[in-house]
């Protein structure tokens, strides 16, 4: 059974409880959305010879014994949610009555204090032990820090939400995992940076950008003991935006001064949220929140009122910054394809970015980015999963789409030799997840 199938099946539960604390079980969108849930339900169970299991280990998620690594990312928060509800498995048994879908979907949002017993959904009966599930192949370092990271913005974001103070403890132990494990796997963290989430665009945005910055730092000789400060700066770069109103955030057209004036407050209101809860020697994640949108060549915002020059942190940030921004879809944009940011990137050199930084960070990513996807000549459809060293060289690719049309559900490795690019296309264009399709090709399972 495909992760793909298994994905589409999270995405509906987690539209549904959504859509469930929203509007009432009689709203026809309510329907329409508890019956495509069962739809795909069904289809994994039959699938399954009559039954699927989907069981939650930490921060893993398994279906029946097969990790979903991937997926464990993609619905971390998915997986809290369930797991504050007490909820270890959910077994689908074919075929899934509606009435019981309701049930599951009512539980998991915590509308109601349990499922009936005996029907064709069953929490926590799973047939697996921990140990069938626990393998070598069980989430890494990497993905684990990744995930942990998730959890502290999230933290942090609740503590805001509620004028409660925070301590930087906890975002100094996860930077430490990241920088520990991008430091030992760093192509397999660029490979992770291509996680996207559009639910969650702030906090998997921010731990993006913090991966893209320890590389790059890294890249510039930055020390051991400094990368764990920037890191700290770099994941938290965006946490004032905790205070700007989410139908700002999320507004789909062009802002009104009112709301444009809300968004250019949020560096102010991270960097004093920090600020009030660094220790000495941490003041530095503060300038990083302040200043990662005042221009290299000193426009942008906030004014600065000072006369130096933006820290080094906050240009090397505001380089990564940018780059996962533009290549996220958001409410009011398309996604940019990885050439594209970096052209935004060389353009805006000198005036927005430091040039030295974009240079570096070009070198660092190469021409065609892990994760882009190139249109050939011959039709086909390839992804790159690691560029060479040398510039004259082709990057290392897959097979996604044949030339006649053909998806390949496991793409398989493809030699560039004499073809041509006639395109770089993106990922919502292609309707395909880089990052899922890393993760199925072999490529993204550190």
């Amino acid at each position: 059974m495909s992760e793909k199938a298994a994905r589409a099946l999270l995405g509906q539960l987690r539209g549904a409880t959504k859509q469930l604390t929203l509007y009432p079980i009689d709203h026809p969108a309510t329907g329409e959305v508890l019956a495509k849930l069962r739809q795909n339900a069904d289809a994994l169970s039959k699938d399954s010879v009559g039954e699927v299991v989907l069981s939650i280990l930490g921060d893993s998620l398994y279906e029946n014994r097969s990790l979903l690594a991937h997926a464990s990312l993609e619905f971390n928060k998915l997986l809290r949610d369930l797991q504050s509800r007490g909820i270890e498995s959910i077994s689908f048994e074919y075929p899934v009555s509606e009435g019981d879908v309701y049930d599951l979907v009512a539980f998991a949002a915590g509308l109601s204090g349990d499922i009936p017993a005996g029907g064709t959904i069953r929490l926590n009966e799973g047939p697996f032990t921990r140990s069938e599930l626990e393998s070598d192949e069980a989430i890494s370092g990497l993905r684990r820090s990744y995930a942990r990271s998730l959890d502290v913005l999230r933290g942090v974001a609740l503590a805001l939400e509620v004028d409660e103070g925070f301590d930087l403890t906890g975002a100094t132990w996860a930077v430490e995992q990241l920088v520990e494990q991008t430091l030992a796997q760093p192509s397999a963290s660029l490979l992770l940076s291509t996680m996207k989430s559009h639910d969650e665009y702030t906090f998997y945005h921010s731990v993006n950008v913090c991966i893209l910055s320890i590389a790059l730092a890294r890249l510039a000789g930055l020390p051991e003991d400094e990368l764990k400060l920037l890191a700290v700066g770099a994941l938290l770069h965006d946490i004032g935006k905790v205070r700007v109103q989410a139908s700002t955030l999320q507004y789909p057209g062009r802002l009104n001064p009112e709301q444009w004036a809300e968004i250019k407050l949020h560096p102010q209101e991270g960097a004093a949220a920090i600020l009030a809860a660094a220790a000495p020697g941490q003041e530095i994640a503060a300038v990083v929140a302040f200043e990662h949108h005042a221009r290299f060549d000193g426009r942008g915002y906030p004014s600065l009122v000072y006369d130096r020059e933006r820290h080094f942190f906050s240009r090397l940030v505001a380089t990564a910054d940018t780059y996962d921004a533009l290549t996220t879809r958001r409410s009011y944009r398309r996604a940019e394809t990885p050439n594209r940011a970096l052209q935004v990137l060389l353009q805006g050199a000198g005036t927005f970015y430091d040039p030295s930084l974009v240079h570096a960070f070009i070198k660092m990513v190469g021409v065609y980015p892990t994760g882009s996807l190139l249109q050939l000549a011959g039709g086909e459809l390839v992804m790159v999963t690691r560029n060479n060293d040398e510039a004259s060289d082709y990057p290392d690719v897959v097979l996604v789409r044949t030339g006649a049309g053909e998806s390949l559900e496991v793409p398989e490795p493809y030699s560039m030799q004499g073809r041509s690019i006639v395109d770089q296309v993106t990922p919502a264009g292609a309707g395909i997840d880089p990052a899922a399709l890393l993760e199925v090709s072999g490529y993204g399972s550190a």
